[in-house]
C-alpha cells in the first residue's frame, strides 16, 4: 500500500497517513514504506521520526511515472445519492480515471455537491490501489460552465438507434459523458453533438448513472490492454 506525501521537499507525513503507519501498521523509526505524491512521483521512505504530529521520512530516490498521452475523463450528473458517487469515484480510481467532471443539468438531481468527500474518497482509491497519480474532480454549477475547450475529444453514452461508435480513446483528453437519470435534454444533447461527441451505445438496457460511468470507463482502457501481449 502507497501512502500519500503531497511535498517530496517537506517529506513529513499527513497526520491521517502517520497515524495509519504508526498506530494500525506498528511501524516505528527506521522501518520503510511506500509513498506518492499524487503527481506521478513514488519512493521508498525511511521512518526518521515516529511521531504522528511530526512523522518525518527520509526518502531515496525517486521514481516518476509519466503521464500517459491518451487521458480518460468522466463527465457525470450526480446523483440524489452522494453514497453512489462515492463509490464510484472509489471504483473508477481504482480502474485508472485521470480525472472526473461533475455537472448540472437541466434533469440532474443535486444543484450542488462538496468535492472535498469525493477527493478524500480518491485518494484512499489511490494508495489502496498502489497508483502514483491522483485524479482531478471537478464540479461545475450550471450547463452553460462545462468546460469544453479543455478537451479534446468526446464521448457520450446515448441510448439512440445510430448510436454504434465504438470507445476507443484518442492521443489526448478523452471525455465521457453520461448523462443524468432523466437523461439530456435535446437542447443538451445538440450542444454535445456540436463538439463532435461519437455516441456510444453501452449496453442495451438502461444503465444507473454509476453503472453507465465505470462501465464507459473499463470499455476505455481496453483497446490498450487488448493490443499487449499475452
Amino acid at each position: 500500500m502507497l501512502f500519500y506525501l503531497p511535498d517530496f521537499n517537506q517529506p513529513v507525513l499527513p497526520e491521517t497517513d502517520a497515524l495509519h503507519v504508526l498506530k494500525v501498521l506498528r511501524k516505528k523509526k527506521g522501518d520503510f514504506i511506500r509513498v506518492s505524491d499524487g503527481k506521478g512521483r513514488k519512493a521508498q521512505a525511511r521512518i526518521e521520526s515516529a511521531d504522528i504530529r511530526n512523522c518525518l521520512l527520509q526518502l531515496s530516490e525517486a521514481e516518476f511515472e509519466e503521464k500517459s498521452e491518451t487521458e480518460i475523463w468522466l463527465a457525470v450528473a450526480p446523483t440524489k445519492q452522494m453514497e453512489r458517487m462515492e463509490w464510484m469515484v472509489e471504483k473508477c480510481t481504482e480502474i485508472g480515471a485521470d480525472g472526473f467532471v461533475f455537472f448540472h443539468s437541466a434533469r440532474t438531481e443535486r444543484s450542488i455537491i462538496k468535492t472535498e468527500r469525493l477527493e478524500k474518497v480518491a485518494l484512499s482509491a489511490m494508495k489502496q490501489s498502489g497508483q502514483s497519480r491522483l485524479p482531478a474532480i471537478r464540479w461545475y454549477s450550471a450547463w452553460s460552465l462545462f468546460p469544453w475547450n479543455e478537451f479534446d475529444h468526446f464521448f457520450v453514452a446515448d441510448l439512440g438507434e445510430n448510436a454504434t461508435d465504438q470507445l476507443i480513446p484518442q492521443t489526448g483528453k478523452n471525455l465521457i459523458l453520461t448523462g443524468p437519470e432523466g437523461d439530456f435534454t435535446p437542447e443538451e444533447y445538440k450542444e454535445i453533438r456540436a463538439h463532435q461527441a461519437k455516441r456510444i451505445r453501452l449496453r442495451p438496457q438502461i444503465l444507473r448513472t454509476e453503472t453507465a460511468a465505470i462501465f464507459a470507463l473499463c470499455q476505455a482502457h481496453l483497446p490498450a490492454h487488448s493490443a499487449k501481449p499475452h
